[in-house]
């Protein structure tokens, strides 16, 4: 089984001590304790996260953390208090040992392999947890420093990677957890705040003796204006990915709050002086990322305010027909990140339609328990929760025709039309090709729409491929195409998926 993350692969990111374990309670979402998830918890749950399709799991971090900040539990795991070794409160005994050395990860990585899952483990080198610098030389520290480099994040006691003394400690602790915690993805935390040193140490001591170690860096750059901030992590820093945060926000501000649709994603190519969408930035010759199919996409995660289900819910109110629309703008959501270029990570619950967002009291609810209650024995949830159903069934489905098409997993992006309300695009490999087309209007079509799958860029192959062999991945019905135009007519709020029968 190849370890590193590629293409191929669907991440699913766990917030551990909110998800499974022997002895986990529930409690409501302004609660700040440990509720006692656990690593053992996830292989429990092994099962579950392979019948929804998902072929890589991302957890918080695992170091041995603080103890509490005030009459707050550092459940999230953020907080270290040390790098060197696990957290007992992750072990419960039932799957692992209870041992917190490093080699007790490799056991978790081994069984989560064995059942097909890759895994990322979440790197804290910026900082050290409340009350822990005293656990360091305080020559260690950024002390009265301001700005995202020198400046304590949310007050959290900083390292200084311009001293020599912490770029060799953190480069040498994470070596150990490659060797003895048989880490081969790494996600890293907070990656902007950290001094640019530090990358140059990575790329030279770790990618260099380890280069089959994954490295994916979180920046938390949201704006398409920040397009040129975000891209030096991949294209000078050497990460492998970084999360794609500004297609995050092209998505919700389009396909929730109904912003254009052009102006946001891809511009339709009338003329040369038109704006820029995000998608416009995927080209290197033009500035943009080295590799924009390596960026792993997302529509929502910890940090962010609300839960895409909650921005949905937000912008369709009440019960009744707005709980209808919102589930409609999920699943909407949902299709355009299974086959938007990238690599796809969904946040624990995403398929269930599960809500949280921020409070002005923290990120708790944003952090709710997941709701095992709604699976049953069967790895699927239980017929009476209808909605969480829907949203599940759409996305295993969706996932499964991501994973079974080379198109949507590999392909160049070709936008073909773009509007304040449709988007339509080809994704197209040597041997495959999906024609995929959004209608972001709210009622269905009156007339059909007829898009050029343009003979001037596209190869005639894969024109022909098109117009013989794509069908409708729900109905089956073939794409009808006319004089070089796919003819399609699109329900409102809605994403069409048009791929070949073996997909």
């Amino acid at each position: 089984m190849e370890k590193q993350i590629t293409q191929d692969d669907v991440i699913y990111f766990i917030v551990t001590d909110r998800f499974f374990g022997r002895d986990k309670r529930s409690v409501d979402g302004s609660d700040t304790s440990i509720h006692g998830g656990t690593l053992d918890g996830i292989v429990e749950k092994l099962d579950y996260l392979g019948e929804l399709g998902v072929t890589a799991i991302w957890v918080t971090p695992v170091y041995e953390n603080i103890e509490r900040s005030g009459s707050t539990e550092p459940y999230h795991y953020y907080w270290p208090s040390r790098f060197d070794r696990m957290d007992a409160r992750l072990l419960d005994g039932t799957r692992l040992p209870r041992s917190t050395a490093m080699k007790t990860f490799g056991r978790f990585v081994n069984l989560c392999q064995a059942k097909g899952m890759k895994v990322i483990l979440d790197m804290v080198v910026n900082h050290a947890g409340y009350g822990a610098a005293a656990n360091f030389d305080p020559a260690w520290f950024n002390v009265g420093g301001s700005g995202d480099i020198k400046g304590e994040l949310s007050g959290l006691p900083d390292f200084n990677h311009d001293n020599p003394q912490v770029l060799d400690y953190f480069i040498s602790t994470i070596e150990d957890w490659i060797t003895r915690g048989r880490v081969t993805n790494i996600r890293m935390d907070t990656a902007k705040h950290v001094e640019p040193k530090f990358w140059h140490y990575f790329k030279s001591q770790i990618h260099g003796r380890y280069p089959d170690v994954y490295l994916l860096g979180e920046v938390l750059f949201e704006g398409r204006e920040n397009i040129k901030d975000l891209l030096m992590y991949q294209n000078y820093h050497d990460f492998h990915s970084i999360f794609d945060f500004p297609l995050c926000t092209a998505l919700r501000s389009t396909l929730i709050y109904d912003d254009s649709l052009r102006s946001w994603l891809a511009r339709p190519r009338l003329h040369d002086q038109e704006p820029l969408g995000v998608l416009d930035d995927d080209n290197p010759f033009k500035g943009g990322y080295r590799n924009a199919n390596a960026l792993v996409t997302l529509l929502d995660n910890h940090d962010l305010e609300r839960r895409i289900m909650s921005h949905a819910r937000t912008r369709h109110p009440g019960e009744g027909a707005g709980l209808d629309r919102a589930r409609k703008v999920t699943r909407l959501c949902l299709g355009a990140l299974f086959t938007i270029r990238g690599i796809p990570q969904l946040y624990y619950g995403t398929e269930l339609g599960l809500e949280g967002w921020k409070t002005p009291q923290g990120d708790c609810d944003l952090r709710r328990d997941f709701p095992w209650q709604v699976i049953g024995p069967d790895n699927h949830p239980r017929p009476e929760f209808d909605r969480e159903r829907e949203i599940y069934e759409w996305t295993r489905d969706l996932i499964r025709l991501r994973r079974g098409s080379p198109a949507l997993k590999y392909g160049t992006t070709i936008t073909l039309w773009s509007d304040d309300l449709v988007y339509a695009f080809l994704r197209i490999a040597t041997d495959d090709v999906c024609f995929v087309i959004i209608n972001n209007g709210y009622e269905r079509m009156p007339v059909p729409i007829r898009v050029n799958l343009n003979p001037g860029v596209v190869p005639e192959r894969i024109i022909d491929m098109a117009t013989r062999g794509l069908r409708h991945w729900m109905t089956g019905e073939p794409l009808t195409v006319q004089g070089g135009c796919a003819v399609v007519t699109v329900e409102g709020k809605t994403i069409d998926i048009y791929c070949r029968g073996d997909a």
